[in-house]
């Protein structure tokens, strides 16, 4: 039996009973790459569910609220994804440019998409939710990617960034224009009271 391939997932070390040493326990055949970024959020809107809902799920809009992305092509899904794009982002030289295909892999309408980063430097997945606020909808995004080779292990920092103060500026920047696109205005992050 062949041993796990090189990027397969790393275990936790396990201490081995009567003080034997510690055992490393790997999951063959799932893909894990270097250095996990995890970037998490809400926006609050006046917009309804239904609006941000239509605006979320038309990947052709993601440039036009998601700075970070330059350029979305549509593609042909590959079962059983609903819907596939090929994002290029916005990267800083000499890493231009970042290219990635994202899948709809799942989505219950008008509340919750599920994402995957299949293709590419990035791998990963990600949740976009749209609830109801008093005021309008609340959007959340929970994106978890890392770097798949690491020939790539570069992009780590950039990643990072989007977790730092100019990359929380950019996603808040997200929001407001989520919130304009969709025909509303962006409120606060926590409502009042």
């Amino acid at each position: 039996m062949a041993g796990p391939e090189i990027g397969s997932r790393g275990g936790d070390d396990v201490e081995v009973a009567g003080g034997a040493g510690t055992v490393s326990v790997r999951l063959p055949c799932e893909e894990v790459g270097v250095g996990a970024i995890e970037i998490q959020g809400c926006w609050r809107s006046t917009a309804g569910v239904h609006e941000v809902w239509a605006v979320l799920t038309d990947l052709t809009t993601w440039p036009e609220w998601w700075p970070a992305i330059s350029e979305v092509e549509v593609l042909e899904p590959r079962a059983p994804a609903l819907a596939a794009a090929r994002l290029t982002f916005s990267t800083r030289p000499p890493l231009r440019p970042l290219v990635t295909t994202l899948e709809v892999v799942d989505q219950t309408v008008p509340s919750r998409l599920d994402v995957l980063v299949s293709d590419g430097p990035l791998g990963g997945r990600g949740v976009f939710t749209v609830d109801e606020d008093p005021e309008g909808s609340r959007s959340c995004y929970d994106v978890s990617l890392s770097i798949r080779s690491l020939l790539f292990r570069p992009l780590e920092p950039i990643l990072r960034s989007g977790t730092r103060s100019s990359g929380q500026a950019r996603l808040e920047r997200a929001g407001e224009d989520l919130a304009r696109l969709a025909g509303g205005e962006p409120l606060p992050r926590h409502a009042p009271g």
